[in-house]
């Protein structure tokens, strides 16, 4: 019999996706208490700043990145009618009428911050004003301005994991599903909203030789907008862009999670298989039967604490050094015989919530073949 997590209230995804998780999964999905977005986890405290750990600018937090918006996903931002959501149509809004990367498959990512973030990514990520997303609201303390409708990157990155490893991978294998659904139902609404043949063509190009870049391309490098080439992109809903959003988000909006699978294929399919092993994984408390020490990165070494990194630099673990002298009675044993062997020789009873913690984050690791 497999054992399981209580399972904690439900998960902050938006409500389409909830619904949607809620009829492939076998129950909610734990909430990421350790990622506080509206108190950041990555900001300094007062004494905190150190040059061996990674902190985020309080003017930015993790909103260093501008999202692909999926048509239905701007479409259901353009409908939504809630007073606080308010604020966060106009940035949408703002985006449709620049005309940069405003297309029928929805919002696409500026061409001028591709390359800022590709470039630069590593040492401006969570600190960076010049790549703050256009939906942060920063007279409103840094909300996110289309949190109800956001995109699946946005809604699967968390900085923190309450269960360290275990939980990225469940949240990496969602965002796989999802943006996979994104990418399919794009298209579906743009097939079903018939934006014309020509139109088509466009959007779907013949691709060109790797590397070499079109004319209209060229054009939008700078974030300059091509009129005439915008008209022909969006066929017979050109100047209707809103009015296609909101039809595209009313489409979407009447699925149930049976339908999203049909129209997405094969594909989505397989994502959906690997989220539910995810998911079966993130809210079981099994330890393996053999562990070995993973490997670590001591960041800070104090008379009281270890501070380890694993799995991720945003995420380490303190650790008593008693805890730590003991990981190498893992090696060549059975989890149960190193245990018994901590208790004899080290005097520490170590209980299996510990371990489970210790796997999790990859403190230790199975000791398979």
């Amino acid at each position: 019999m497999r054992h399981r997590l209580p399972v904690a209230q439900p998960s902050l995804l938006p409500s389409l996706y909830a619904g949607w998780m809620g009829q492939l999964l076998a129950g909610q999905i734990p909430r990421e208490t350790e990622a506080t977005c509206e108190d950041c986890a990555m900001c300094a405290g007062p004494g905190q700043v150190e040059a061996s750990e990674v902190f985020f600018d309080p003017r930015t937090k993790c909103c260093t990145y501008v999202p692909r918006l999926a048509n239905f996903l701007v479409g259901r931002v353009l409908a939504d009618d809630d007073p606080a959501a308010a604020a966060g149509r106009v940035t949408v809004a703002t985006r449709i009428r620049s005309g940069v990367g405003v297309t029928p498959l929805g919002l696409d990512q500026p061409p001028t911050f591709q390359i800022l973030y590709e470039n630069t990514a590593p040492n401006s990520f969570g600190r960076s004003p010049s790549l703050r997303c256009p939906h942060y609201l920063e007279d409103e303390g840094g909300r996110c301005g289309v949190w109800k409708h956001r995109a699946s990157v946005c809604a699967t990155w968390f900085c923190k994991h309450v269960r360290g490893a275990t939980g990225l991978r469940f949240w990496q294998s969602l965002h796989q599903l999802l943006s996979g659904v994104e990418r399919a139902l794009s298209r579906w609404c743009v097939l079903q909203l018939d934006i014309g043949a020509d139109a088509l063509r466009r959007l779907f190009p013949v691709p060109t030789t790797p590397g070499q870049l079109g004319a209209a391309q060229r054009r939008t490098l700078d974030d300059l907008v091509n009129r005439e080439a915008g008209r022909a992109l969006w066929g017979r809903w050109y100047d209707r862009e809103a009015d296609f959003y909101r039809e595209c988000g009313r489409l979407v909006g009447g699925l149930a999670w049976d339908d999203v699978v049909a129209i997405a294929g094969p594909e989505v399919q397989v994502f959906a298989r690997m989220t539910m092993e995810a998911y079966d994984r993130l809210t079981s408390t099994d330890i393996p039967g053999r562990l070995k020490v993973g490997e670590l990165n001591i960041v800070r070494m104090g008379p009281g604490s270890c501070r380890v990194a694993t799995y991720s630099g945003s995420d380490p673990l303190d650790l008593p050094p008693e805890l730590m002298e003991t990981l190498t009675y893992f090696e060549g044993r059975t989890t149960d015989q190193a245990l018994r062997a901590i208790e004899a020789g080290a005097g520490l009873r170590i209980d299996q919530a510990l371990i489970r913690r210790l796997v999790d984050f990859r403190i230790l690791v199975p000791d398979e073949p």
